[in-house]
């Protein structure tokens, strides 16, 4: 690539660990990427738990805007793993991720709640 191309390479897999495994792990495989205490988890389709060494703002970056979105501050969400959206505190949404047996529920700001919107309903 030379420095005039604007594209920019998007990531097909992330590599993650789990214990002192390291595991590469396809992004389409991946339902959401969350950081709590400064430490990056991954959970894959079948609900398994990662860690990844990468922060957040840079795995946003690098990822498929198409299939993932940054709902908040610790949150990156993929859109084939989407059960549910619905309002929540009138300006905000509240956004359920189905893994297995599994619910999580992730609450996208007041700020970003136009742009789920508008994403998930191009996508």
């Amino acid at each position: 690539m030379n420095s005039i191309e604007t594209t920019k390479r998007l990531r097909k897999r992330l590599i993650v660990r789990r214990g002192i495994e390291c595991i590469s792990l396809k992004t389409e495989e991946i339902a959401l990427l969350y950081t709590e205490n400064k430490v990056v988890y991954v959970i894959d389709h079948l609900g398994n738990k990662y860690i990844c060494d990468k922060p957040l703002f840079e795995l946003a970056a690098t990822l498929d805007e198409t299939v993932f979105f940054r709902a908040n501050r610790q949150y990156i969400i993929n859109i084939d793993f989407i059960k549910v959206f619905k309002p929540f505190e009138k300006v905000k949404l509240q956004v359920d991720i189905s893994v297995l047996n599994n619910t999580y529920r992730v609450i996208v700001s007041q700020e970003t709640a136009p742009h789920f919107k508008k994403w998930i309903y191009e996508m």
